[in-house]
């Protein structure tokens, strides 16, 4: 059982958009076997979101949904920061405004929190976040995948954020929807070595962490501690991003 934090929660009263997370311990990582474990089928870089571990994460402020397409106009606008590669003219495509903010980099989203004052979470905030408190379970809701809670698994491309339910933290699409860029670089191993007090992870590194899974995602690649990468310049459709403070 968590509670709320009066000073944090009056910090996120005045920052609009954001939700309070409040600090405390969580196991990071994932808890469960499954069949691949007991054979040698699973590839051994797939097994980096083991082994689970206790992580302290100090009290944060997290986006309530991913950034939006209107929200990063205004940021391109400001600062003539270029432009996601979809947008024609220049322009947010029409209908898409309440779409994540997609076909941007690593630069580009680190740019934006900076210009609102805020920074990209970290591999663990992200994952205290996402779970929204709860303990063990593979997605923020429970251990079984829901088509009513959350959007994967279609050709159909993004769609408009907050259209399921948030979690206990009252954060939007923490599974599905676009994954989500992360501050940390990525390193297979590096839950061997992590600091049990807010982790920042490696050093430096050649590729990115990204979380949460996309639309186009399978079930597998949508749980709150799956662990994806790709390298800072890669630019899609099936990633975006959301800050912390």
């Amino acid at each position: 059982m968590w509670r709320w934090i009066p000073l944090l929660a009056s910090v996120a009263a005045a920052q609009e958009g954001m939700a309070p997370v409040p600090a405390g311990e969580f196991q990071m990582g994932r808890s469960k076997l499954t069949r691949d474990d007991k054979t040698t089928m699973r590839p051994v870089v797939l097994l980096d979101d083991r082994p689970v571990h206790k992580v302290s994460v100090s009290a944060f402020l997290m986006d309530r949904t991913e950034v939006t397409q209107a929200e990063y106009a205004k940021f391109a606008a400001a600062t003539r920061r270029r432009v996601p590669y979809h947008w024609q003219g220049g322009n947010v495509p029409a209908g898409q405004e309440q779409f994540p903010a997609y076909n941007v980099d690593w630069d580009d989203a680190s740019a934006f929190c900076a210009w609102a004052g805020k920074r990209l979470p970290t591999e663990a905030e992200w994952e205290r976040a996402a779970r929204g408190g709860k303990e063990g379970l593979s997605y923020p809701w429970g251990d079984t995948i829901d088509a009513k809670k959350a959007r994967y698994g279609t050709e159909a491309g993004p769609g408009p954020v907050a259209q399921f339910p948030p979690n206990d933290f009252g954060l939007y699409d923490m599974a599905g929807g676009v994954s989500e860029w992360i501050a940390d670089w990525f390193e297979k191993d590096y839950y061997k070595a992590s600091p049990a007090q807010d982790p920042k992870g490696p050093a430096a590194g050649a590729y990115r962490v990204i979380r949460g899974g996309a639309w186009s995602d399978s079930a597998p690649r949508c749980t709150v501690f799956f662990r994806n990468w790709v390298r800072p310049n890669h630019r899609t459709p099936n990633l975006g991003f959301r800050c912390a403070k």
